[in-house]
């Protein structure tokens, strides 16, 4: 069984003390594990959401987001909680990281459309992102859309985040419930290691984390 070093850790001690907000405070934080299929959708459910359109990440995807910027002017780095709303015609429309801050302080889903923060990254539409994803059993997702709907929002969720991950599902479903007029597709996206990397969780010794975006 082919071995790769994931640095989850990595990742959740450089969102830690990169960000600003105080939100981490009570984040929630759990000892991350390596999940599968059944304990993802189990933890779905717990938060009371149904567990249809569920994807993930391959160890290649994360590898690959962890050496990005979230947004044009951020460090590089990995943001676990995340929401990624696009239009009909697949342009992003706004990007939340938890390291920004609160949604409600934010006022994101206070108007609509939804309120932009700090910027955009243009340069992916939506039908870019999805192909990206996984199924929970490690297959590539290929994940079809059209555009009969108004919005589409993706919402990355983890257990190692419990509380910011049934926070970010609240306010995504308040804002639907209180907008009956317009069409939304949801997406959920579980950004935990997979059982399917066949990876061992370790921490790297040279963690070295910084920056303050």
């Amino acid at each position: 069984m082919r071995k790769v070093l994931i640095l989850l850790v990595f990742c959740i001690i450089y969102f830690l003390v990169s960000c600003k907000s105080t939100i981490l405070r009570i984040a929630g934080l759990r000892e991350p594990k390596i999940e599968n299929k059944m304990s993802i959708l189990t933890f779905l459910e717990e938060l009371g959401e149904d567990t249809n359109n569920v994807y993930t990440l391959d160890s290649a995807l994360f590898q690959q987001l962890r050496k990005e910027s979230f947004k044009p002017g951020m460090t590089k780095g990995f943001r676990p909680i995340q929401i990624r709303i696009y239009g009909k015609n697949e342009d992003p429309v706004v990007q939340w990281a938890s390291c920004e801050g609160y949604l409600s302080d934010l006022k994101i889903f206070d108007s609509m459309p939804p309120k932009v923060i700090n910027g955009l990254d243009t340069s992916i539409t939506l039908g870019d992102d999805l192909d990206r994803y996984f199924t929970l059993d490690g297959k590539h997702a290929n994940i079809m859309f059209s555009n009969s709907y108004d919005y589409y929002i993706l919402v990355y969720f983890a257990k190692y985040f419990p509380k910011l991950s049934k926070e970010s599902f609240s306010q995504v479903n308040r804002y639907i419930k209180i907008h009956p007029e317009k069409r939304f597709k949801v997406f959920k996206i579980n950004v935990d290691v997979q059982e399917f990397w066949n990876a061992d969780l370790q921490i790297d010794s040279q963690i070295q984390a910084g920056g303050e975006n």
